[in-house]
């Protein structure tokens, strides 16, 4: 068992970005990525990409070096969990095969350090049938093959332009949302959870419920944060160029 589990969320490699450009993006995170020892684990728990589909024989040239990086990373004996986020739901066999990562679905339930955990995008809490329809859709394999028809090239800058979040989508997002995810954290801890990890929101919250914990993981656009599990408790931290930080306990 890993003494260190890192998770992190919505770095949305290829978007752009107000605050620094894209190569500084992936320095900022390439940068976390080597901090990581050998035997951790690191979870990316959705929209690692701003937009994401494998063709049979090309894949979007979008965060090419973080893509290495996380090969090394396997490489250097850290296993890497993915979960699909909403901007990046076909995730597939190239980054299993080629790269090496653990490609999983939304949700995970598992049990790490003596606690159990719910890991989730949580781009689902609060979800509407609008968003069911479309979710439907969008995994559908004749839909998904449809896709594939187009060229490369087309088939992302469309992807690109219909998914790209805005570099304003990366700050605060109202008070108000946040009591969708601690409505939905409060059911999964009752059902006996000990943390509920989750992104999408794209601000960091450290909110004890209960006898748990809700930890939104918030983003790398702006934010740079991530999560740490050390002998069974969590802490919410900032990246700092060469190191972590411990974030104020958010309410």
């Amino acid at each position: 068992m890993a003494e260190r589990v890192y998770f992190i969320s919505d770095v949305h490699l290829g978007v752009p970005n107000e605050k620094r450009t894209e190569e500084a993006h992936q320095d900022a995170l390439i940068a976390f990525l080597r901090h990581i020892e050998p035997g951790d684990q690191l979870f990316i728990v959705g929209d690692l990409f701003d937009f994401w589909f494998e063709y049979r024989s090309s894949v979007p040239t979008t965060g090419a070096r973080v893509i290495f990086e996380l090969y090394a990373l396997g490489q250097r004996g850290v296993q890497v969990v993915i979960m699909p986020g909403n901007h990046d739901i076909w995730l597939g066999s190239y980054l299993r095969d080629q790269v090496g990562l653990d490609v999983q679905s939304n949700p995970l339930e598992m049990e790490l350090q003596g606690k159990k955990l719910y890991i989730t995008h949580g781009d689902e809490f609060g979800a509407d049938w609008k968003f069911r329809v479309s979710r439907a859709i969008l995994k559908n394999r004749f839909c998904i093959s449809l896709f594939r028809l187009l060229h490369p090239d087309l088939g992302v800058a469309l992807g690109r332009r219909t998914s790209q979040v805005s570099d304003a989508q990366s700050q605060a997002t109202p008070s108000s949302d946040q009591k969708v995810y601690v409505t939905a954290a409060e059911k999964l801890i009752r059902a006996g959870h000990d943390f509920v990890l989750c992104g999408h929101y794209h601000t960091a919250v450290d909110r004890e419920i209960l006898d748990g914990r809700l930890i939104v993981l918030g983003n790398w656009l702006r934010s740079d944060t991530y999560a740490v599990m050390e002998n069974g408790d969590v802490r919410l931290m900032k990246w700092a160029g060469d190191r972590g930080e411990l974030l104020v306990e958010m309410k």
